[in-house]
């Protein structure tokens, strides 16, 4: 179920979430993992989606991830935004769908 859109919706995310209704793929936008917000959470499968732009630190988000996974039990997947275009959508379709496939036999 998508929430209410919000002013920190990026493009790419509306974007992916487009795609994953295209697919009957439930989720919702900026899901709250207090202290953090995942950009998209697919409820199913317990896997966040986070669009990184340039300025991610991979150390940083290498320790919110485990964090989200020791403490809420769902897994992050994480998509450079460069990588969030029309012609690359078929691709991260495909890549998901290898996710949802793993995860959902987890």
């Amino acid at each position: 179920m998508l929430n209410e859109l919000s002013k920190t919706d990026t493009k790419e995310q509306l974007l992916v979430s487009k795609w994953l209704t295209e697919i009957g793929l439930e989720h919702s936008l900026e899901e709250e993992f207090s202290p953090y917000r995942a950009d998209i959470y697919i409820h199913d499968i317990r896997l966040v989606i986070e669009l990184d732009g340039a300025f991610h630190l991979k150390k940083r988000d290498a320790k919110r991830d485990a964090y989200l996974l020791e403490k809420y039990g769902v897994y992050t997947w994480r998509v450079p935004n460069s990588m969030v275009t029309v012609g690359n959508k078929e691709n991260l379709i495909k890549d998901l769908m290898i996710l949802v496939e793993e995860y959902s036999n987890a």
